[in-house]
């Protein structure tokens, strides 16, 4: 274990209970951290938290406890139990597909684990998580039952900012689940997240319950989650586009597996700006417009060219909206927060020349909670735009 001391005036966050420990807050530190286990001490060197040491990472540390507790074996079957009783206690209709831990949310910095049907994987998603890797895979065991558990490791990449090249032993590349009765399949070796989009699952259902008659479409569709509840609903016409043919392919298959219409040209590969772009000079018009890019901010420094790209994205996506029409706009990055985030959707209706309502707002449900203690960990946010002119 690695001894963290803190900089003068540096230990209010900790105090507070926030599991982030940037590198700027330390001044100085003791031991090597290969077992990826960190205490942090304050200026006067009394012990304030413990947590998983990621040396090449700005966030040095994610924290665990802040009460003495070492951090364990036992301490990971406690808040692995705790996370799951609360999945148990919510009311999933035909769905097998759900988040069973979710890092800060369940107290339990740096780790997921999803279940898709009779598979569950478990992501360790810091370099620290990695090092405690056996004890992590062995509560998750437990805790998942007679399920398959795949472990992915993302952290180092992650941590050090570098192209994600998660390694996996799935020895499949698709798993089929449920969400409200339809067919999916998560990409567990290849695919975005661990395999699918499962934090949109509240508004597929929205799109779902409005869809009759509508045409959609939708914007960075990913394996078309969003089409399929469309035409599930009833929607006269769903076209997804993508910059990746593999991603389109298993939204084909998608189509496929619930019975539903798969034509050609429902599917265009391209990137997206510039489909936007054509779509715009050529005068389209959609009953629905789902928005939901991959995070444009990875960094703090990326925060202003992420602002311009989803500012660009909307004013394109407004000018696609029937009047009396509805634009779902989502952003994933969790250092845009949302009253920037709504600015910039604002701006860029200036822009459009279109007015829009705000009916509703929707991120992730409930089996994604967030820490009090960590507000950043509410990274999705969705606008739903009811369209005025």
């Amino acid at each position: 274990m690695i001894r963290l001391k803190l900089k003068p005036g540096r230990d209010e966050s900790v105090r507070r209970r926030h599991p982030w420990l940037f590198s700027g807050a330390v001044s100085s530190r003791e031991g090597d951290g290969a077992d990826g286990l960190a205490e942090v001490a304050a200026p006067n060197g009394s012990t304030l938290a413990r947590g998983v040491y990621s040396p090449g990472s700005q966030i040095l540390a994610r924290l665990w406890t802040f009460d003495g507790r070492d951090v364990d074996g036992p301490l990971f079957r406690e808040r692995f139990s705790q996370a799951w009783r609360l999945r148990e206690a919510m009311v999933l209709t035909d769905t097998t597909g759900y988040r069973a831990i979710n890092s800060e949310g369940d107290l339990c910095p740096g780790v997921l684990l999803d279940v898709y049907g009779d598979t569950a994987i478990l992501e360790l998603l810091t370099e620290g998580t990695q090092r405690q890797r056996a004890p992590l895979e062995d509560v998750a065991r437990e805790i998942v039952g007679g399920r398959r558990l795949v472990v992915r490791e993302s952290g180092a990449e992650r941590d050090r900012g570098r192209p994600l090249r998660p390694r996996t032993e799935a020895k499949e590349d698709l798993v089929p689940f449920l969400e409200n009765g339809l067919r999916f399949f998560a990409d567990l070796s290849a695919g975005q997240k661990t395999g699918f989009y499962l934090d949109q699952r509240e508004n597929r259902i929205r799109l779902r319950a409005i869809a009759r008659e509508k045409t959609v479409l939708n914007l960075f569709s990913y394996s078309g989650g969003f089409s399929v509840a469309a035409l599930a609903g009833g929607a006269r016409r769903a076209v997804d586009v993508d910059s990746s043919g593999e991603a389109l392919a298993l939204a084909r298959e998608h189509r496929r597996v619930n019975d539903l219409p798969a034509a050609d040209a429902d599917f265009a590969e391209e990137d997206v700006f510039e489909d936007l772009r054509r779509r715009v000079a050529a005068g389209e018009l959609w009953d629905v417009v789902v928005c939901d890019p991959p995070a444009f901010a990875k960094k703090r420094a990326d925060v202003d060219r992420a602002a311009r790209g989803y500012k660009d994205i909307n004013r394109l996506a407004m000018k696609l909206v029937s009047p009396g029409g509805w634009l779902l706009t989502c952003s994933c990055s969790g250092l845009v927060p949302a009253d920037l985030f709504q600015k910039i959707v604002f701006s860029a209706s200036v822009e459009a020349a279109r007015s829009f309502a705000i009916a509703a707002r929707q991120g992730a449900g409930p089996d994604h909670p967030v820490s009090l203690d960590c507000p950043e960990g509410e990274y999705l946010k969705g606008l739903w735009l009811a369209a005025r002119s």
